[in-house]
């Protein structure tokens, strides 16, 4: 059975592959694939779910049952985190991060991490696939060491820090809000060292293990664009210049304008590849995905940017990025990954905050000064729950809607129907460059039961 979608291992708590058995089995074929004879230590942190601990006991269970190792407990921590310190450490070590992202906190999941930080590759994950079909239960379980040390966490405070003290200097003064979704940033955020003409309305960074991605963060961005346009609109004093949204794990960004417009991924990856290109002789390449906005793609291409287009996932556009020696990918989920950023190859919420500030300090200048909204052609995204319906099965059973749905988007316009890879959801992608025909196919697609 598949164990991994498009980011790791994710379901609900308790169900498979997330019920005690099946999390061993994980845990012991993680160290079998993984261990090279050299692995000595595997760090393992979470992004602030209650499930968090009863899956980090079954997990080293399984561990402990194939190799003696350190594990060395960071706590809650950012996913980008991990990658970082595996990165950026001369340790034989591998990583696992306990999360499931932008899922409610009723979902938990697993990402792996290489002993230089980059997420594990297909093969790899096919072959804990089979290990985990074929093992009977786990039984054999040895007693491992298991340390809590804050140096590894401190190594990223500072690097992030040293990061900022690269912004442009300037006097200008940014008053940002930050939402941090009650997940894995809201204990770090205030620890870097920023500037003083920098300050930070921050909210939603109490994490009580159930309160996660609740109404609020990268995927309910609606959260703080209403805080920043009603807070802006009453209060001049205390103006927010902009807001950004992280989602649970910390490895998504979405931004906020002061007059409470949102900026996804894809608004992002045209803002800094036209902004902070390189100045070089050859022509600058992006990568996006099959979810990028066509009106996105098609400026880009008119300010002579290649854009390339990969897969959805995160692992994907790193790929792409290596294979065409890009200079930055995107999702419009707002996994950014900045290439001019050695040491984290994941996309890295935080990273993308630093890097905003310093465009609006180099620029000198207004998100609305240097975005024009008219850059997208309007989209909808619709997500449809399913249960164990296949992509293939579903798009045939309401085949007659489809069809209807690509008629009336054929001109100016596409439909892109995919199965998440992270819930059991299938996402409808619908856009035009008319918001009536638009409205008038999302009420198809919404009709479906």
């Amino acid at each position: 059975m598949k164990l991994f979608g498009t980011d790791g291992i994710r379901g609900k708590y308790g169900d498979y592959p997330l019920d005690e058995s099946t999390i061993k089995k994980i845990g012991f074929a993680i160290s079998h694939i993984l261990n090279d004879g050299k692995i000595e230590k595997i760090f393992i942190s979470h992004d602030g779910r209650e499930s968090h601990g009863s899956i980090l006991s079954n997990l080293i269970k399984g561990i402990s049952s194939d190799h003696k190792y350190e594990i060395i407990y960071l706590d809650l921590l950012p996913t980008p985190a991990m990658s970082f310190i595996l990165n950026n450490t001369s340790l034989d070590s591998i990583g696992i991060q306990i999360t499931a992202s932008h899922n409610p906190y009723t979902d938990n999941g697993i990402k792996i991490f290489n002993k230089l930080g980059f997420k594990i590759n297909q093969f790899q994950e096919n072959e804990i696939e089979k290990i985990v079909d074929s093992e009977d239960e786990i039984i054999k379980n040895n007693i491992l060491d298991i340390s809590h040390d804050n140096t590894y966490r401190g190594l990223y405070i500072n690097f992030l820090s040293e990061l900022v003290s690269t912004i442009t200097k300037t006097s200008q003064k940014l008053n940002i809000a930050v939402d941090c979704a009650n997940g894995a940033t809201s204990k770090v955020i205030s620890d870097i060292n920023w500037p003083k003409n920098i300050s930070f309305t921050i909210v939603n960074n109490s994490p009580n293990g159930q309160n996660i991605n609740d109404k609020c963060g990268a995927v309910h961005p609606e959260y703080l664009s209403n805080l920043v346009y009603e807070s802006n609109k009453k209060n001049k004093s205390d103006y927010i210049h902009f807001g950004i949204c992280f989602d649970g794990d910390g490895d998504r960004a979405i931004i906020i304008d002061s007059m409470g417009n949102i900026l996804d991924g894809d608004d992002l990856l045209y803002l800094f590849a036209y902004y902070l290109k390189p100045d070089v002789s050859e022509q600058v390449k992006v990568v996006g995905t099959v979810m990028t906005n066509y009106g996105i793609r098609n400026n880009l291409e008119k300010h002579g940017i290649t854009f390339l287009e990969t897969d959805v996932g995160d692992k994907n556009v790193l790929e792409a990025i290596m294979n065409n020696n890009a200079y930055i990918g995107a999702e419009s989920s707002g996994h950014i990954i900045h290439t001019n950023i050695p040491g984290v190859p994941i996309g890295d919420g935080l990273i993308t905050l630093i890097k905003f500030i310093h465009l609006l300090f180099k620029l000198n200048k207004n998100i609305s000064d240097i975005y024009p909204a008219s850059n997208k052609i309007p989209s909808k995204l619709i997500n449809i729950n399913i249960d164990s319906t296949s992509q293939i099965d579903f798009k045939e059973k309401h085949r007659i809607i489809f069809t209807k749905v690509e008629k009336m988007l054929k001109n100016n316009g596409r439909i892109l129907i995919r199965k998440s890879g992270t819930q059991q959801l299938i996402r409808v992608l619908i856009e035009h460059e008319s918001e009536q025909i638009l409205n008038e196919a999302e009420l198809l697609i919404k009709s479906i039961k």
